[in-house]
């Protein structure tokens, strides 16, 4: 195979790896809420309250539709908003209690999904994967930073 052929057929198997770990997800979880809400549950589970501009480029969205979820959320009892003591015009979000016990629950149920699969790997493959997922990340970087 060509360098090119290689990088193709890595491409769409690693695609196609997301697609059907979405999915599963879906199936178990797709009744509380669809995936893009629960990433941004995560996100704000995991740094801590999120202005509304940089949740919408943490997930490659516009604030418009950070506002449309945030409002189901809300809605929800899942997520308050909060505006800046200083400047009326930033909007925060933070977790509920609430939120936070749902995306606790929901990113355990997550890991159990990986977990399924992962277990099914010999321990040399999941040594190379973590090796080659890092080095990877690495090379993204290193890209990044050079932008």
């Amino acid at each position: 195979m060509t360098a090119d052929e290689d990088t193709l057929q890595l491409y769409t198997l690693f695609k196609s790896l997301l697609k059907k770990s979405t999915e599963l997800w879906k199936r178990r979880n797709g009744d509380l809420m669809p995936l893009s809400h629960f990433s941004m549950l995560y996100i704000i589970h995991s740094q801590g309250r999120q202005r509304v501009a940089e949740l919408a480029e943490k997930l490659s969205v516009t604030p418009g539709a950070i506002t449309g979820m945030s409002d189901k959320l809300i809605t929800l009892g899942l997520v308050d908003r909060l505006r800046d003591e200083t400047d009326r015009r930033v909007v925060f979000l933070s977790l509920t209690e609430q939120g936070k016990t749902l995306i606790d629950s929901m990113f355990a149920s997550r890991l159990e999904i990986y977990s399924v699969i992962v277990k099914q790997l010999p321990e040399e493959d999941i040594e190379h994967l973590t090796r080659i997922f890092t080095q990877m990340i690495q090379f993204i970087d290193t890209e990044e930073e050079r932008n």
